[in-house]
């Protein structure tokens, strides 16, 4: 008897203790373990060198270790899936591209994600110029004049390498292959590195990739810059005219590829408030914006609405021109 009454006592003591051991929980310091950012292309990249240069920063402001945790594929879609799924505890982020966020609506028959529902905004981290180069081996042109030339001559044998299925990549490849009544084959890859590998292989006639990966590349002589997408050069190769400035006034030329943090929806505000603004002041440090325009990217750091605004205003346009094209989700 005696032992039934303690065992029902501790029973009660421990059902009392369970909601201030669940709050305890709930107001434990953010963060108390790693984070991983799950950066959605392949190691190498522009998304990749945003993603260790952020982190590395975010690690010594939070006090826990920041792991990268490269997971490309179906466009940014395979890490963006697996986010979605994660628990919106903050201690999981997705980097990703902004044609993860819009393109793949269109895209894919079927989203392992939401991008307007399952997902929390952070910022838009960085603008990231495409350029479209070619190896000067197999295609030897200098220029979007010298590019038109050869297309014409070799109409229906060019390829394009992008960075993913329905990327701007794709989308800006496509509308310079009608422009130029090229009939251009597109090649899609799982990032803008491999891209830039086939181009150096010989593999595709010409690729589309961010400016500051294509740099090291344009400078050693081992591929030609012919033009800039966007509507000003970039700082990372200077002396490439925009497509505009060349007689290409397509307003997709002018768009350019950005660089965004989100966290999975229903993530705590105080945690959001705390991850946007370290994040946020990370971007503001004059010396990581040095790092970034040596690799060709042009700081964002937008708020979260600002991001939020933005993501809608882009998918109105992007979507109907993937409509226009005709391209079937895959």
């Amino acid at each position: 008897m005696l032992r039934r009454s303690i065992n029902l006592a501790l029973a009660l003591a421990c059902a009392a203790a369970l909601p201030l051991l669940a709050q305890a929980q709930s107001t434990a310091p953010f963060p108390s373990k790693p984070i991983r950012i799950v950066a959605s292309a392949a190691a190498g990249g522009a998304t990749d060198f945003v993603a260790r240069t952020v982190g590395e920063r975010l690690s010594k402001s939070l006090g826990q270790p920041v792991v990268v945790d490269n997971k490309a594929g179906a466009n940014g879609a395979l890490g963006a899936g697996e986010v979605a799924r994660a628990a919106p505890d903050g201690y999981t982020l997705l980097l990703t591209l902004g044609d993860t966020l819009i393109n793949n609506i269109a895209m894919y028959k079927s989203l392992p994600y939401d991008p307007f529902k399952d997902f929390a905004y952070i910022t838009q981290a960085v603008r990231s110029p495409a350029v479209i180069s070619v190896n000067p081996e197999v295609l030897p042109a200098k220029n979007m004049a010298d590019l038109r030339k050869l297309a014409a001559a070799q109409r229906g044998k060019l390829t394009y390498g992008s960075w993913g299925l329905g990327g701007l990549g794709h989308l800006a490849g496509e509308q310079l292959s009608r422009t130029l009544d090229a009939d251009m084959v597109h090649v899609p890859q799982r990032g803008e590195a491999p891209v830039m590998a086939d181009l150096l292989s010989k593999t595709v006639s010409l690729g589309l990739t961010s400016a500051g990966l294509a740099k090291q590349h344009v400078l050693a002589g081992k591929v030609n810059a012919l033009a800039i997408m966007g509507r000003e050069r970039s700082p990372a190769l200077p002396h490439v005219p925009t497509m505009r400035e060349q007689g290409f006034d397509d307003p997709l030329f002018d768009a350019a590829v950005y660089i965004a943090f989100v966290a999975p929806a229903r993530t705590p505000e105080p945690v959001m408030k705390k991850l946007t603004e370290e994040i946020r002041k990370i971007l503001a440090d004059p010396e990581v914006g040095r790092l970034m325009n040596e690799r060709g990217l042009e700081i964002m750091n937008s708020t979260p609405a600002e991001f939020a605004a933005s993501h809608r205003t882009e998918s109105e346009v992007i979507l109907k021109r993937i409509k226009d094209f005709g391209l079937t989700p895959q």
